[in-house]
């Protein structure tokens, strides 16, 4: 596993070489008709007319948001993120712990994979409260380590076993401690729901675009091929396969 500086270091060439890689696998996977970003973004109220997106990426969530009668900040500190927002709304380059906004300007934050990449998680959740209004929402979305089946779990195994990786793909609003990292923000927390989603295999190009959107911060290009490889092999043999994508949300109020 990548140290913290050198996991900075990943996340920086990961983001400047695969921008939009995230987003693709996450908008691609469905648990019934929503993807994660859909399941996000209905937590945000129609009267909600400034939203501030942090960690945006490619502007995924600010498309799902878009209203006329709405704005919403795409905050990401990737420019080759950035880029890809287009007509989304307005984009900031920015470090999610130094947000350059007043307290109190957004009536929602939201968060799809903030907490997921940038550290301390601690701050960042100090920045959304600080910079959202009393009564105001701070949604979060990550992934998580459940609700998950033994067939979901025998099928990841086999794949990180076939690339001899340890795969960073962290439960990471467990892992904080959200009973007392929101309280100790200013925040109360809501609700707190998880979700299956499932991202479904085809072909060699669904492979290296899922493989693609993980985190391997300990992987060389071999064990990225061996992991596309392996999928396809599966999907050759099996037909199309489904890998699980759980996912938490959780939506408190300052």
């Amino acid at each position: 596993m990548a140290r913290p500086s050198d996991w900075t270091g990943y996340l920086t060439g990961f983001h400047r070489d695969r921008a939009g890689a995230i987003e693709a696998v996450l908008t691609r996977s469905r648990a019934g008709d929503d993807n994660p970003y859909r399941w996000l973004a209905r937590a945000v109220s129609s009267q909600s007319r400034t939203v501030v997106d942090i960690a945006s990426g490619a502007g995924p969530v600010a498309r799902e948001l878009a209203h006329p009668n709405r704005t919403v900040v795409s905050v990401d500190i990737s420019y080759d993120e950035l880029k890809l927002v287009d007509q989304a709304g307005p984009a900031v380059q920015a470090d999610a712990l130094r947000l350059p906004m007043a307290d109190g300007v957004a009536d929602v934050v939201t968060s799809s994979m903030g907490l997921a990449v940038v550290t301390p998680a601690t701050d960042v959740l100090s920045e959304m409260a600080r910079i959202v209004r009393p009564g105001g929402l701070v949604v979060l979305l990550g992934p998580s380590v459940r609700p998950t089946s033994v067939r979901d779990a025998r099928e990841l195994g086999l794949l990180f076993a076939a690339m001899r990786a340890r795969i960073r793909f962290p439960g990471v609003l467990e892992r904080i401690g959200l009973a007392t990292a929101l309280p100790a923000a200013g925040l109360r927390k809501v609700e707190d729901a998880r979700e299956r989603y499932q991202f479904t295999v085809s072909g060699r190009e669904d492979a290296e675009m899922v493989i693609n959107g993980m985190y391997l911060p300990s992987a060389d290009p071999q064990q990225i091929e061996a992991g596309v490889s392996h999928l396809v092999r599966r999907i050759s043999r099996r037909g199309p396969l489904t890998l699980p994508i759980p996912m938490r949300r959780v939506v408190a109020i300052k």
